[in-house]
């Protein structure tokens, strides 16, 4: 039988429109939902972690009402409530800018696309035609591309945090396409079913590992980069040919359902494991793993679409309860996840990103069962592919407004302004993540060599923001990165000048669940030899200086009395602790106590208490200047000094 090719329609872009959009819109919103739990709830207003579960999966619990409000609403109404609720609650959540409000309009909006989910899908089972399967298929897939196309666009600072008419524009015109498309969607009759069999909705479970892994890995920028070593600019060329590779996959999978053997879903499920595995671990192949990862993912989904189309009961609670657990585990899995850098639990977070994947992959090898006996498709419409290859375009674009690449400025020699600051992730004290506060902060001081830490690529409670590089390209500063918890968070610094060499150490531990580590470049700063920086993070609990006592030994152990060094950052440690008699029994000297005036704390920045952030330098330098700069744009005040030559 010859297949036939259908290029592009209008007609089917319209219908995939309406489930890309609202997929886009409740990932956006999942990344308000997330920050707000982690920022404002249990940062700024102090609930426990125990407390924040309870808001979280409380949150979620209501994914398993889908069936009841189809019931009472009916098809159409259900449809509106949630998809539309949807649209106008993240139109108003894009012209709030209180942190409270982010966090409740951000709860019923994932609320209403939970809701959502496996009212569409009944919907789609009502209609019961050949294009129902893919249009759930590319309509997932497609909001996925969608999201990471208008996320990489925006450097992956999330439209909800970037003030001004144009962010405003974009979600306006995104939320009103939704409306219309919902008024205009068909509805089937009331008398067709929309419910399939226990063996045809199960499969839907997949829907939360799979997120799980899109989330934290594959639609990751700041990830895909630091993993992959490659610079953020390329590694959102891969994530959207990524997105076009499992496109094109699933149109295969639509064509050709019988070609997914058992045999090669056993072997998916085998690799799917291996690539959560090795997720973590920085090595030039992970972009391969990426890639046909992501094809796999697009010949899976579309085998999954095409299991659970079986349209043949009233109802939709077999639908309801299986993405209700889905969506749960997607939760469970990522709460997991960042939880265990907070409360010690029985599992390794290291097994997080694993199990995802390989409970998505024996997914697909149940399913891989029920579709040998499938007839090949009599046509293949390629609109969704031409859709994805249009968005394939957007890196480009995005590249060509970046202006020349980041090149250092000449050195003008000694003094050299210095900073250290810790960012919080760049969530202000009020709970809201603003990086450009940070930026200006940064930028009005004249800093030339910035030490920054907890600074994330693309945590999810971080909204996915790719923080080190954003900062970078809005300063035109080059930047150095290593990760201590994972790829993903650690500490960074930023310069004008020339970096010569550069590298980094890990530091003990002993029972923190934060691991810790510096990071060191040698700098041209135009002096008779290059300025050796040193910055890190020591551990944080107060009370715990033991742990602290192991760390500072290793630094010093490293810069072993090197000339013209400074060692700084957030040290977790006051004036007089053992930990700081240290660095003066080896020799370095105290900018603030050199320089500054007043008592110098540096945390919290709304009350601030404390002197814990730390510039230390070696005799033959000399601190002119030390000062805080007043800001609450974190929850730490930077502390800045105007290093010279010491006569």
């Amino acid at each position: 039988m010859n297949t036939q090719r259908i290029w592009f329609r209008p007609k089917i872009l319209r219908a995939l429109a309406l489930p890309a959009l609202v997929v886009a819109i409740g990932l956006q919103t999942s990344r308000i939902f997330f920050p707000s739990l982690a920022w404002y709830l249990k940062d700024t207003v102090g609930v426990g972690s125990i407390t924040l579960a309870v808001y979280a999966f409380g949150t979620f619990l209501f994914a398993f009402l889908a069936a009841v409000l189809r019931r009472l609403a009916g098809a159409r109404l259900s449809l509106l409530i949630t998809g539309g609720g949807l649209a106008i609650l993240r139109l108003v959540e894009q012209i709030v800018f209180v942190p409270q409000l982010d966090l409740w309009l951000s709860m019923v909006g994932v609320i209403l696309f939970l809701l959502f989910l496996p009212i569409f899908v009944g919907h789609l089972r009502a209609q019961s035609d050949r294009f129902s399967a893919p249009r759930l298929g590319y309509g997932l897939l497609l909001g996925l591309t969608l999201d990471a196309a208008i996320h990489g666009a925006t450097s992956t600072l999330d439209l909800s945090w970037i003030p001004g008419v144009v962010p405003l524009l974009v979600v306006a015109l995104a939320c009103a396409l939704v409306l219309w498309l919902l008024v205009d969607e068909t509805l089937p009759g009331s008398s067709q079913p929309g419910e399939a069999s226990w063996k045809d909705a199960l499969p839907l479970i997949a829907l939360g590992p799979f997120l799980t892994f899109q989330a934290l890995v594959l639609q990751n920028q700041g990830w895909v980069s630091e993993v992959a070593g490659i610079q953020s600019g390329l590694a959102f060329t891969v994530v959207m040919v990524g997105n076009l590779l499992s496109i094109g996959m699933m149109a295969w999978a639509f064509a050709r359902p019988h070609t997914l053997h058992p045999l090669l879903g056993l072997a998916t499920a085998f690799y799917f494991g291996w690539a959560g595995f090795s997720a973590a671990t920085p090595h030039p192949g992970f972009l391969v793993t990426a890639l046909f990862s992501q094809l796999l993912m697009g010949w899976s989904w579309g085998t999954l679409a095409t299991v659970t189309m079986s349209s043949m009961k009233r109802g939709l609670w077999r639908t309801t309860l299986s993405l209700g657990i889905g969506m749960f585990l997607f939760l469970m899995l990522s709460f997991v996840y960042y939880v265990s850098l907070d409360i010690a639990l029985p599992i390794p977070r290291s097994a997080i990103l694993p199990a995802a994947a390989v409970l998505f992959g024996l997914i697909i090898f149940l399913a891989s069962l029920r579709v040998r006996k499938m007839p090949r498709s009599p046509w293949v419409d390629w609109t969704p592919i031409v859709v994805a290859t249009a968005l394939v375009l957007v890196p480009l674009g995005h590249w060509l407004t970046q202006g020349p690449i980041i090149q250092p400025e000449e050195p003008t020699g000694l003094p050299v302004n210095v900073m250290t600051y810790n960012l919080h992730s760049a969530y202000d004290v009020s709970g809201r993540q603003d990086p450009e506060a940070i930026a200006q902060v940064i930028e009005a001081s004249g800093a030339k060599i910035i030490a920054l830490q907890e600074v994330s690529r693309g945590w999810l409670i971080n909204g996915s923001t790719d923080l080190a590089t954003w900062l970078a390209q809005r300063l035109r500063m080059q930047l150095l990165f290593q990760g201590t918890t994972g790829p993903m968070w650690g500490n960074a610094i930023l310069t004008s000048y020339p970096i010569l060499d550069h590298g980094w150490g890990t530091l003990p531990s002993g029972e923190s669940l934060l691991d810790r580590g510096y990071l060191w470049a040698l700098i041209d700063i135009g002096a008779d030899e290059p300025l050796h920086v040193i910055a890190t993070h020591l551990h944080h609990v107060e009370g715990e200086n033991e742990i602290r006592l192991l760390q500072v030994p290793v630094l010093l152990e490293y810069w072993d009395g090197a000339p013209f060094s400074l060692i700084t950052g957030d040290m977790n440690a006051e004036p007089h602790e053992a930990e700081i008699d240290l660095f003066r029994q080896a020799g370095l000297l105290d900018s603030w106590s050199e320089a500054g005036e007043g008592d110098g704390f540096t945390f919290s920045a709304n009350d601030p208490f404390k002197r814990i952030d730390w510039v230390w330098h070696t005799p033959d330098l000399t601190a002119t200047r030390a000062e805080r700069i007043e800001t609450q744009a974190s929850d730490h005040i930077p502390v800045l000094v105007t290093l010279d030559i010491n006569p």
